[in-house]
């Protein structure tokens, strides 16, 4: 009696095990391919939003079609598949202007970028860590012009 009970527990706590451990690998995969899915919108989104800004501060003020569509088709995903912090600053971003080109869009920009970041479990970035001027000081302080003419 004592061994066939021995051998059912045996085989119901390895049922068990067996159905703990698929679940938690399951969920560690929906996870993963979450990350992944948040990591490429979040990529797209800042890529897209780059081409912009670098068109219009290059004097093309027309947007193409194309650019218009990869920024919202990236800004879909990230309503999706985003933690709410970062579609809160993705919403601030927009409602500000979403061009980057006055103080106020650039500081909600920067606030996003902080928000993805953190969303992606990375550290919380001091806010004496100027990440306004490492996103938009368009040449290092220590660029140097070159004459073509020389």
């Amino acid at each position: 009696m004592t061994i066939t009970l021995a051998a059912i527990l045996s085989l119901v706590t390895g049922l068990i095990g067996a159905v703990f451990g698929h679940a938690l690998s399951e969920k560690k995969s929906r996870n993963d391919e979450l990350a992944k899915m948040r990591l490429d919108a979040y990529t797209d989104f800042l890529k897209a939003t780059s081409l912009l800004v670098s068109a219009r501060r290059s004097g093309r003020t027309q947007d193409e079609i194309a650019e218009l569509g990869a920024l919202n088709d990236a800004k879909a995903r990230i309503c999706v598949c985003a933690d709410a912090e970062v579609v809160e600053a993705l919403e601030s971003f927009w409602l500000q202007g979403g061009t980057l080109e006055k103080e106020q869009e650039i500081i909600a920009y920067t606030n996003l970028c902080r928000a993805m970041r953190e969303s992606l479990g990375r550290d919380r970035l001091a806010y004496e860590i100027r990440l306004s001027d490492i996103l938009f000081r368009l040449e290092p302080s220590t660029y140097s012009f070159r004459n073509d003419d020389a």
